[in-house]
């Protein structure tokens, strides 16, 4: 189960059946996923894909809490674009409560499937991070752009740059939480007292963690300097077929999406 005190974007070391399918196979899906997620418009078709996270957090052990979690720096968010699609200001909602004021519930259907496709994104992206290192994305990203290479396309550049981003974010992560608990630890509290005073005290927080990032950036930069690392001198991963395995997972994958798509649109 993945652990609550591990920064998002973390992957969390445990033989999982998500673990063991291809890192490709997994990004293909999960692009597949963002366009079927974006494209389903009944409340019946985000069950299903509710359903599908619900096996797929269980392929990857990661629990509910965990997704909650994710969603709850965003919730404020959520929230907003619920009720900017539930409250009308013009009058034109079908519930009427003060002045010019109204409830549309077909708005609220519309917010609610907004809402509920941003959690479902971020459910099966958590499961894909929490599955897959950063070197094993970083190669899988690399071999699916491998066909760019032809068009002159530094591949193996964005590759390497893409490496040090996934990495940084499980970085960022861990100085927050260290920092954080730094203040709590001197009697700092984060959660009282005036918006002013809040955001004052967030200050001691971020502040050291964006010195703390850009010492850590000057230090790689230095280190690869030190090493000679220049454009055109990252060497690409060797190509690397699909395991029978891994095809039938992509090809069952890809054609339950396209059915429930499919069947979303016509129905």
């Amino acid at each position: 189960m993945a652990s609550m005190n591990k920064p998002l974007g973390s992957f969390v070391a445990a033989d999982t059946p998500l673990a063991r399918v291809d890192a490709r196979v997994k990004l293909l899906l999960l692009l597949a996923l963002t366009v079927l997620v974006f494209a389903a418009d009944k409340l019946w078709a985000i069950a299903c894909i509710y359903a599908f996270l619900a096996l797929v957090m269980r392929l990857s052990r990661m629990s509910t809490r965990a997704i909650a979690s994710t969603a709850k720096p965003v919730s404020v968010i959520l929230a907003f674009t619920l009720m900017a699609n539930l409250v009308s200001c013009d009058g034109t909602g079908a519930v009427a409560l003060a002045g010019p004021v109204s409830l549309d519930p077909a708005g609220g259907v519309r917010g609610l499937l907004a809402v509920l496709r941003i959690v479902a994104l971020l459910g099966f992206s958590l499961c894909v991070s929490a599955s897959t290192t950063p070197p094993q994305l970083s190669d899988a990203c690399i071999r699916l752009m491998s066909p760019l290479t032809h068009l002159g396309v530094p591949v193996a550049d964005i590759g390497s740059v893409l490496s040090l981003a996934l990495r940084f974010i499980s970085v960022v992560g861990e100085e927050f939480q260290r920092i954080q608990l730094a203040q709590r630890a001197r009697g700092v509290e984060f959660d009282q007292g005036t918006l002013r005073h809040r955001i004052s005290v967030w200050t001691s927080v971020f502040t050291p963690l964006i010195v703390g990032l850009f010492r850590r950036a000057d230090r790689l930069a230095e280190s690869m300097a030190a090493r000679c690392y220049a454009e055109g001198s990252t060497a690409a991963p060797r190509p690397a077929p699909l395991a029978a395995r891994d095809r039938a997972i992509l090809m069952g994958g890809l054609a339950s999406m396209l059915a429930l798509g499919a069947a979303s649109l016509l129905l």
